[in-house]
């Protein structure tokens, strides 16, 4: 009888995930509108009265609608990150290779299947920097009941496990994201104008909510590494140890710092090279200088606090700005128990890196010709106490998830929840092997799963989210949401009651973990599902040299991507089909992409590097040229094709390279792109076309739609798949089935 009864739930389970396959539709109005996220008002685009924009929600197996309309006095479009397109290539949301924009007036109907994908995504605009504005928001696919999850093992009992499968489900998702008080079309003109690039922000938000935090000022003399030895550094991220200092990078860095008005030495003056090749700045004295632990009690703080806070007590640093009482140095303190730094790899040193500026950024670099830092507006911060982020947590429960993803437009993000771990359980919305971990670094545009026990008293805790400095154009800036157990209500906490306990804090203001912090490994990020590349060779080897050329000129592959008028997906009928940054490749084959810094760019950043329509298997990284022919001829210490992570998004490391794998079974013309916004402005993409013998049978692909549409006439509104008919008739033929089977076992 119980077999019968579990038999029976078995096949409602299924039955039900079958019948209710359905089409899922939503509407999105965008509009500008009056917000102070942070405190400041400014004008912001928002998505049906709201930023981030609505969450969009949907099973496994279910097809999606949306119908945008633009409201807004911008081009615009909707790109679906991380959504594979399968079939309905033209609703991936990009201008210039799969759509026309959205005018002014216009709107534009997306529909498309997600087949057996499922997880965490969002979704955004793809014209030009206009999601820093606030056009994005959350889109989660719940997966089928029928898959195994990773963080099974977490439950000792089929309760326990009923507890953490209601919790994945009740997921809150929350987008971070930098935040200016500009609208990106006037800090565009202004990058483009003066040369100066633009990774310095006003603030960081979760969900749309946060507050400007202005840095004490011993940190701002100290430098993105707050004052501490670089030789205490834990390296978080083993794809980017450094491999010593090169010849090459010294002179770049010199290239760097000369290019533009030569009055720009008098506010940056190289005047030393450090072993890891940044300049010191001239009004700075590095703190590995010092010679005693007295010598840093005496610097002056001239804000909130009147010394230097003691090595032992260092995780204070990490603290919301309520920084009166510091403790005092204890001489038994030493740098054996200091926090870990950030990586410090071979083309950066943050100890020497300098003053930082009122918003705790380093100067920019480089300038055009005529223009110096005097040429930017001047920095002021001012602290604000708006509302902060909330989040309910049931401890009856037992459990908390979070969908988490780095929407920034400039640089990765470190996150922590103070007195908890946070358990990973998908990377890019696939289950992955799970992972430990107390500090979560996230490249822009990746998304992560995690799972948090709530083994705590009862009471707010702080998730901390802070810029993570690497490279040479660095921010100290630390955001706050607040994770509340046992809440009634889901309005704004009272910051002030967040329990504050330095032991449990794991992160620093810049992003880096505590010495006793473990960070997530992410070349161990193994699919869970067991989804593995071919050992063998690949069919095609593409290498690309990811390249600053210029001061506001950046490459993939030789030339500047440049946006077609007539999109790429429409063929040869486009400008862009026979463009040097259009590469053509044959279906269903497999694709090698080796992408390394060239050795003469002019940047010293890492890159967040995305496909359209794909996954792809990360098969390596490492630091300086990629030293092999090939991947089957690199070593398996470098080269993971047994069980490599499978994302879409993935890190080109600060002057190295990163190899990625993947299959052309996916017809359409697909971008890779760095996601730091301003790189891909500037000319950081390639299209990769595949398939295209099949392109001409996709719906909407007929020659009356080589002509732009009148906005103020026209819907232009896609045709679904026909695989979505095909896939209604396969799900009734399929729920009969298992009717008829289930009459003959019962």
């Amino acid at each position: 009888m119980a077999s019968t009864w579990f038999t029976l739930a078995l096949f409602l389970l299924v039955a039900g995930r079958i019948s209710n396959a359905a089409l899922r539709t939503y509407q999105l109005t965008l509009h500008s509108g009056m917000r102070a996220p942070d405190g400041f008002s400014r004008e912001v685009y928002l998505i049906n009265g709201q930023q981030p924009g609505p969450a969009i929600v949907l099973d496994e197996g279910d097809d999606l609608e949306v119908f945008v309309k633009n409201e807004l006095s911008v081009e615009t479009t909707i790109h679906w990150h991380g959504l594979l397109q399968r079939g309905t290539p033209q609703m991936d949301g990009v201008p210039g290779v799969t759509q026309y924009p959205i005018a002014p007036g216009g709107n534009f109907t997306y529909k498309f299947s997600v087949g057996n994908e499922y997880g965490f995504y969002w979704y955004h605009s793809h014209v030009r920097a206009y999601y820093n504005d606030a056009i994005r928001g959350p889109l989660m696919i719940r997966p089928s009941p029928l898959r195994r999850r990773p963080f099974e093992p977490l439950a000792a009992n089929n309760d326990e496990l009923a507890e953490l499968l209601q919790t994945e489900r009740d997921a809150t998702s929350i987008l971070l994201y930098d935040w200016t008080h500009d609208l990106s079309d006037t800090v565009y003109a202004r990058y483009f104008n003066t040369g100066a690039f633009l990774h310095c922000v006003d603030s960081l938000l979760a969900n749309g909510l946060g507050r400007t935090k202005c840095l004490p000022d011993y940190i701002l003399r100290a430098g993105p590494a707050l004052g501490l030895d670089p030789t205490s550094v834990r390296v978080s991220d083993s794809s980017q140890i450094s491999t010593g200092t090169s010849l090459m990078n010294m002179s770049k860095m010199n290239k760097r710092v000369v290019t533009g008005d030569s009055s720009m030495s008098d506010h940056m003056a190289m005047q030393e090279m450090s072993t890891n090749e940044m300049p010191v700045m001239p009004s700075m004295t590095p703190m590995s200088s010092m010679t005693s632990m007295s010598e840093m009690d005496s610097m002056s703080e001239t804000d909130s606090m009147s010394s230097m806070p003691s090595m032992s007590e260092m995780d204070s640093l990490s603290e919301t700005d309520s920084m009166s009482s510091m403790p005092s140095m204890s001489g038994s303190d030493s740098m054996s128990s200091m926090p870990s730094m950030p990586n410090m790899d071979s083309s950066m040193n943050m100890q020497a890196m300098g003053p930082l500026s009122p918003r705790g950024c380093t100067p920019p670099m480089m300038f055009k010709p005529g223009f110096n830092i005097s040429s930017l507006p001047s920095e002021t911060c001012v602290n604000t106490t708006s509302p902060l982020l909330t989040i309910h947590a049931n401890r009856t429960q037992g459990w908390l998830a979070l969908n988490l993803v780095n929407s920034r437009a400039v640089s990765k993000l470190g996150v922590s929840l103070d007195a908890h771990s946070m358990y990973v359980y998908a990377a890019d919305g696939l289950f992955v092997t799970l992972q430990e971990v107390k500090v979560l670094h996230i490249l822009i545009g990746q998304r992560y799963s995690v799972m948090i026990k709530l083994d705590q008293s009862p009471g707010d805790y702080s998730l901390r989210f802070a810029s993570y400095p690497t490279g040479d154009m660095q921010q100290v800036l630390e955001g706050e949401a607040i994770v509340s157990y046992n809440m009634t209500s889901m309005e704004p906490r009272d910051v002030t009651k967040v329990r504050e306990d330095p032991a449990s804090v794991w992160m620093l203001k810049n992003g880096s973990a505590m010495m006793n912090a473990s960070t997530l490994d992410a070349p161990l990020l193994r699919p869970f599902d067991g989804n593995l590349p071919s050992s063998g060779a690949a069919d095609i080897t593409k290498n690309f040299a990811i390249n600053q050329t210029g001061i506001v000129t950046w490459v993939v592959n030789r030339d500047p991507y440049v946006e077609a008028s007539t999109p790429i997906l429409h063929g040869n009928s486009s400008d862009g089909w026979n463009a040097n940054t259009t590469i053509h490749l044959p279906s269903n084959s497999t694709i090698d992409i080796i992408m390394t810094v060239a050795n003469d760019s002019m940047d010293m950043m890492g890159h967040p590097m995305h496909l359209h329509g794909h996954k792809f298997w990360v098969l390596g990284s490492g630091n300086g040229p990629f030293p092999y022919s090939s991947v089957t001829t690199a070593p398996s210490s470098a080269i993971n094709l047994r069980d490599p992570p499978y994302r879409d998004t993935t890190d080109l490391p600060v002057s190295g390279w990163v190899a990625i794998r993947y299959i052309t079974d996916n017809p359409g013309a697909w971008l890779l792109h760095c996601h730091v916004q301003w790189h891909m402005l500037s000319g950081m993409a390639v299209v990769l076309v595949e398939g295209q013998e099949k392109l001409t049978s996709i719906p909407g692909m007929s020659s009356s739609s080589l002509t732009p549409r009148d906005p103020e006439t026209s819907s232009v509104a896609a045709n679904a798949s026909p695989g979505l008919m095909i896939k209604y008739t396969f799900r009734r033929a399929l729920f009969a089935t298992i009717v008829a089977i289930f009459a003959v076992y019962v």
